[in-house]
């Protein structure tokens, strides 16, 4: 820490969690942040707080579906416990079937007699351990993650196959999905496999990382392609096209790509080309570096959050160049894949590839991530952390009867009161810190935060990212709101790397937090290494 922002700390005598029971006079505050609730901006999608299933290790199979027969609690199938819990902080959509995986897969296999369904190659089968394998049963397919998206109350978002299929069998999907009763043959065929009303799908990827293992294309084949395949969609619902995006965590952002695509769509004859959805994707990728889930140190802490945030120079670059071909940015932001993404050594089992340890650092890493996706509400009309079960930046880890929330489900639960708010202004006056990272240093805010407001309850949520201090943090009114009420919760432990395990489900969990009110002013103690969110009842 720097001895700037030490000596801006040096009367706050209370961090941690100690700080939960009481707070020092209102004062004493170390930061201010003022929201003005007078002066609502965009509306923040829920859908940014959405989330991906692909056919990958443990996350379709043992960790959401157990089978119709399975002694573990199911609902036809799929397992209780996540449907419960993704109802519980109102998922709003889930994407699916990939990732990689949806660019060799032929939705085809997946509906009929389940006993049937043929078993085919999924693209996995490389990572697998040797003497084991990926073999597909199709036991879940479309109708299948249509009934968990209606048990959730999830809207279903689908990803084509462009690596390996074409334009017809896109086509022939999206009329098999969305035909009503009785206009085509799909639509029979849909109700004879036990759906006679249309499943009315939305939004539809067209293909996913078409820079790699969606057919290794450069930006400018890959927009031949995408007009391709929406020049004949059939429309019973008004789509919402996703187009492949950049591999954002790239060293240079993968700014090539965006121009190349939107290029290639330029001085098209006919009715021209629409592209509701552009699929950014950026994980927090330390694969080359020694850092795992469950093991670092105050450098791997604070590396995977500043690395992180990198995101948001990502989002303002894409969206300067979007704009040269776009001005009146028709096209948004689906930020359909995101995360944290640690090299091996702390999967749950051989069969699980690419599940990892998640601890208190994955949660402060994604409530930063929300905080900067509520600020530029106006650009994003989707996200889907990767992934919600079993995979990378888990919400859940399960296998077989074991079954456990990890601390990232928890700031879900946080933000949820952002879902379709109003962003409404926040400064945050408290200086930035000088951290340490696995090479050099770099600065990282001292607090970071967004708030939003919907009818007369405004909700603010701040993350304190020092493994050292707790900051006293007085919240302000602006524009005339009268306070009247406040509440607050906190993500926190005393242990940088504290998770929860199959045996331990509740180690890391919500908690209640001290407020006091004064006038205009909520006055909190933010511990540290912690997530607030607080909510204020204005008048």
């Amino acid at each position: 820490m720097t001895a700037d922002r030490r000596r801006f700390l040096q009367t706050a005598a209370v961090a941690g969690v100690a700080s939960f029971a009481g707070l020092r006079p209102l004062l004493a505050a170390d930061a201010e942040i003022e929201v003005d609730p007078s002066a609502p901006g965009p509306r923040i999608s829920p859908h940014i707080y959405g989330h991906f299933i692909e056919h990958l290790g443990g996350v379709i199979y043992d960790g959401i579906w157990v089978g119709r027969d399975s002694k573990i609690p199911n609902v036809g199938g799929l397992r209780q416990h996540f449907v419960d819990d993704l109802k519980r902080i109102g998922a709003p959509n889930l994407r699916w079937p990939g990732g990689c995986f949806a660019d060799g897969y032929h939705w085809r296999d997946g509906i009929g007699t389940p006993a049937r369904r043929p078993r085919t190659y999924n693209y996995w089968e490389h990572r697998m351990p040797p003497g084991r394998h990926a073999t597909e049963s199709n036991a879940f397919g479309i109708h299948e993650f249509m009934s968990l998206c209606r048990l959730v109350g999830a809207e279903p978002y689908l990803a084509a196959n462009v690596g390996s299929g074409g334009p017809q069998e896109f086509h022939d999907w999206v009329s098999y999905c969305n035909a009503p009763p009785g206009t085509l043959s799909l639509a029979d065929e849909r109700a004879a496999n036990g759906d006679k009303e249309p499943f009315n799908v939305k939004y539809w990827g067209v293909g996913n990382e078409s820079w790699g293992c969606g057919g290794n294309m450069t930006g400018g084949e890959y927009a031949t392609e995408y007009r391709k395949y929406i020049s004949q969609v059939p429309t019973y619902v008004r789509p919402f096209f996703v187009a492949t995006g950049p591999r954002g965590h790239s060293a240079d952002g993968d700014v090539g790509w965006t121009e190349g695509f939107f290029a290639g769509l330029q001085n098209v004859r006919g009715l021209g080309v629409r592209v509701d959805g552009f699929a950014l994707h950026y994980y927090t990728d330390f694969r080359q570096t020694a850092e795992d889930g469950a093991r670092f140190d105050e450098k791997g802490w604070y590396a995977v959050l500043h690395k992180g945030i990198r995101i948001e120079k990502i989002i303002d670059d894409h969206w300067a160049i979007m704009a040269r071909y776009d001005p009146e940015h028709h096209t948004r932001f689906v930020i359909d894949e995101w995360g944290n993404w640690y090299r091996g050594g702390t999967e749950l089992g051989p069969d699980y590839i690419l599940s990892q340890t998640i601890t208190l650092r994955d949660a402060l890493h994604a409530a930063m991530t929300f905080d900067i996706f509520n600020r530029h509400a106006d650009k994003i009309e989707m996200a889907n952390v990767a992934q919600t079960i079993n995979c990378l930046h888990s919400l859940f880890a399960a296998t077989g009867d074991r079954y456990t929330r990890t601390p990232a489900y928890y700031t879900f639960e946080m933000y949820r009161p952002h879902m379709g708010a109003r962003l409404v202004p926040a400064r945050i006056r408290f200086p930035e810190m000088t951290v340490p990272l696995l090479e050099g240093s770099a600065r990282l805010p001292g607090l970071s935060g967004s708030a939003s407001v919907r009818e007369r309850v405004l909700t603010i949520t701040v993350t304190n990212p020092s493994l050292q201090d707790g900051v006293v943090t007085r919240i302000r009114l602006s524009g005339g709101a009268l306070l009247r009420e406040a509440r607050a919760t906190v993500l926190t432990h005393p242990d940088m790397h504290a998770t929860n395990t199959f045996e331990k489900p509740n180690e890391v969990a919500l908690a209640a937090l001290a407020t006091q009110v004064s006038g205009d002013t909520a006055t909190v103690t933010i511990p540290k290494q912690s997530v607030v969110a607080v909510s204020l009842q204005i008048a």
